[in-house]
């Protein structure tokens, strides 16, 4: 699926999301990413749902955004809320979702200016 949102070339976009790459301002990454609207795209070694950890949710936390965007593959699946927890902790909110459903959402929530992250796994 390609996104066609106006392009900020100072903040870190999703242009595209499909089985092999996901875009970030027309950049692809054919792996599972972790992106904010600054800074830089980091790569996630988990390719499906069930890899993602408390000790990343943790590290995620630490970078203190409002809410956490979960794309899970191309269906959404729920994270057993033990992982989640680092998260509740600090009282960020976290919607999981298919990765395109995250991405679309992502871009909306970034064009709002909100201090979203984004953890996107790469459709299966």
């Amino acid at each position: 699926m390609h996104f066609q949102p106006e392009l900020n070339p100072h903040l870190n976009t999703i242009t595209a999301c499909d089985h092999d790459a996901i875009k970030i301002n027309q950049t692809p990454y054919a792996s599972s990413i972790w992106v904010t609207p600054e800074g830089e795209v980091k790569i996630l070694e988990a390719s499906h749902f069930s890899e993602l950890t408390e000790e990343l949710f943790e590290t995620v936390s630490k970078a203190t955004p409002e809410v956490v965007l979960v794309g899970t593959g191309s269906q959404q699946h729920f994270i057993h809320p033990a992982k989640l927890a680092p998260l509740n902790r600090a009282r960020i909110g976290v919607e999981c979702m298919s990765s395109q459903a995250a991405c679309r959402t992502y871009n909306v929530l970034m064009g709002e200016g909100r201090r979203v992250l984004a953890l996107i796994l790469l459709p299966d």
